[in-house]
């Protein structure tokens, strides 16, 4: 069985002790069998590792610190939750807001900790917080890192949590512009109205960076899976006979996190999420004629 090796950040990995290479977001493989017990070790350079065995509970139960995806092909592990070296207390940013006092910490991991009312909330955060300020809109609390941001509710609940190429507020709402994964680079203009309660998001506009027609037309299919994805305007992929059945088609596929590209063109894989850090692969086959979508099949 293939095993693809990926993670978050650049690390030396060992299979059964011996160095096998480096790793970070571009997948490497290596054919195994799970029945051997191989002990996986990925070690980055400022974190512990993560090691665990590679046997047949992957398929239901990632190690931790890990993300498992199972695919047709095999399953790949992308490791990102390494355990920090350094446990002690550092304060990151502090505000107060009215009667709450809002505190982004680092301690082990990066938390967020929301007292108000003789009552304290935490949140764990992505390290990519780890240099971050605080603001508040709409009834929400909001944190601001580099190319990231979240927002979270009086209770520390994250309602919000998306990478952003650019954002402001205005009043009770949140403009912001968000990268795609699509190839195109393209991006998302969305605005999403805030209450204290969350964000609800009202409007998406795609804006496309690569305009070659032939780009386009080659990766069409994938681009009409995240516009499916993301809740943009799908329907202008399809052809005329399959438009009138566009909503019936979005059931068909179903909710997904992302979409993987195979290599056979006209195949591709959608993720599903199965549980906490586990997602499988359901494929599916896209038809086109005269550079529309005709035929979808799974």
């Amino acid at each position: 069985m293939k095993i693809y090796f990926l993670s978050a950040q650049p690390c030396a990995l060992k299979l059964n002790g011996v160095y096998f290479g480096t790793t970070d977001r571009f997948e490497r493989f290596v054919e195994v069998s799970l029945q051997d017990r191989i002990f996986v070790e990925f070690t980055p350079e400022n974190a512990l590792p993560i090691g665990f065995f590679l046997t047949e509970s992957l398929r239901f139960s990632p190690p931790d610190g890990c993300n498992v995806y199972i695919l047709a092909d095999g399953i790949a592990v992308y490791a990102w939750g390494f355990p920090p070296k350094d446990f002690s207390l550092h304060v990151i940013a502090q505000t107060r807001f009215d009667d709450a006092l809002v505190t982004l910490y680092r301690q082990g991991a990066i938390q967020l900790s929301i007292e108000h009312d003789q009552q304290l909330f935490n949140a764990t955060l992505p390290p990519a917080f780890s240099s971050a300020s605080l603001s508040k809109h709409g009834g929400l609390f909001f944190v601001e890192g580099k190319g990231i941001l979240s927002a979270h509710t009086k209770t520390a609940e994250c309602v919000f949590l998306e990478e952003t190429l650019a954002y402001a507020f205005a009043e009770n709402e949140l403009h912001a512009t968000l990268p795609l994964s699509d190839c195109l680079g393209r991006t998302a203009e969305c605005v999403w109205d805030l209450n204290e309660n969350g964000c609800v998001l009202q409007k998406t506009t795609i804006k496309q960076a690569l305009a070659e027609q032939t780009s386009l037309q080659t990766l069409l299919p994938y681009v009409f899976l995240e516009s499916v994805r993301i809740g943009a305007d799908y329907a202008q992929f399809l052809c005329e006979e399959l438009r009138p059945d566009a909503e019936q088609l979005r059931a068909f596929l179903g909710e997904f996190e992302s979409v993987v590209l195979t290599r056979d063109p006209s195949v591709y894989g959608l993720l599903r999420k199965k549980q906490a850090r586990l997602y499988e692969a359901t494929y599916y086959t896209l038809e086109m004629l005269d550079g529309k979508i005709s035929d979808v099949r799974g």
